[in-house]
């Protein structure tokens, strides 16, 4: 029997959701095949297992007080710090011991959002129009105000956060200065994105069976003009979600399947993925985002995606932890 270390929490402001997403893929694990070790990394960075404290050392082994467990492979089921980010993947490659999802390099492109954009970019891969500031010098705002100008609605953009943190719409020039202001305070680089009007759609991409299989496009279905973290995760949010959108031609589905495959490959993601898109009016693709290690609630798109293409998420993952080495 190999044993699991789940980790889930860490110290960003998805912490909350990482406990949940954890819960639903521990529950799909094969307890008669694989021994799942929980551990919680809390918003200090102090981790626990059973409510004592632990450390996984470069043995590969979890060591508690008074005893050390030997960990065969790892899922780090970390949303944002550290786990979107890279930063827990390199450890793990450093000590040389297996885990499930992207590797780093991939983390770390994917979760910057101003390297995605650069990366898909220059594969082909259409993406939301937009121009980056590294400071709040007068020609940095001034770089800011030309682009809002050209635009009129904008969204400001901190580059390294997830689920909408640190993520502004502008449409009032005198709020433009506040709102790069406020980005900064998440990130060392700001980004900008031109307004687009249309509808927002995912697609998951996963590894199954020696295959990259993308979905067809599930709809995020917002009544407010901005999907803000409290909309996605709040007990009283009103966003509906469609796990086959409505009214998409299999043209443009096809299309779109096709540029999640693409980029899935072309960043070389790695066993899970969902990628954000915008349908406009006149049906121009463009991809807004990645996420390597996409949420697993009750309203998480991915898992119910996942399912409804065909493959029963147990046999997902457990088929990539018998895998690992």
């Amino acid at each position: 029997m190999k044993n699991i270390l789940l980790l889930a929490g860490g110290g960003s402001t998805e912490h909350e959701i990482s406990l949940i997403s954890a819960q639903y893929i521990e529950s799909k694990i094969d307890k008669n095949r694989f021994k799942v070790f929980k551990v919680i990394i809390d918003k200090e960075f102090n981790w626990k297992y059973e409510d004592q404290t632990c450390e996984l050392s470069n043995k590969k082994e979890l060591r508690l007080a008074n005893k050390s467990i030997k960990i065969d492979s790892v899922i780090p089921c970390i949303h944002g710090f550290p786990g979107e980010t890279g930063d827990i993947q390199s450890f793990f490659e450093l000590i040389k011991l297996p885990y499930f999802g992207c590797n780093s390099e991939a983390n770390v492109l994917c979760f910057n959002k101003l390297a995605t954009k650069l990366w898909l970019e220059f594969h082909g891969i259409m993406t939301t129009p937009f121009t980056s500031i590294q400071n709040l010098s007068d020609s940095e705002v001034n770089k800011a105000e030309d682009f809002f100008n050209k635009h009129k609605t904008i969204y400001i953009k901190a580059t390294n956060q997830g689920s909408s943190v640190g993520c502004y719409r502008v449409d009032d020039i005198k709020s433009l200065k506040h709102n790069l202001t406020e980005a900064f305070k998440f990130s060392p680089f700001v980004i900008l994105e031109k307004e687009i009007i249309g509808r927002e759609l995912e697609v998951a991409v996963f590894e199954f069976n020696n295959e990259v299989i993308a979905t067809l496009p599930g709809e995020i279905i917002c009544p407010n003009k901005f999907y803000t973290y409290e909309e996605k995760y709040n007990s009283n949010s009103t966003t509906k979600t469609n796990v086959v959108a409505e009214n998409i031609t299999e043209e443009v589905s096809q299309k779109m399947k096709e540029a999640a495959l693409n980029a899935f490959q072309s960043l070389k993601l790695r066993h899970i993925s969902r990628i954000d898109f915008f349908l406009t009016a006149d049906n121009e693709i463009l991809i807004n985002e990645i996420n390597t290690m996409p949420g697993h609630t009750g309203i998480s798109m991915f898992p119910m995606m996942m399912e409804n293409y065909g493959v029963n998420y147990s046999d997902f993952i457990n088929e990539h932890l018998s895998t690992l080495s």
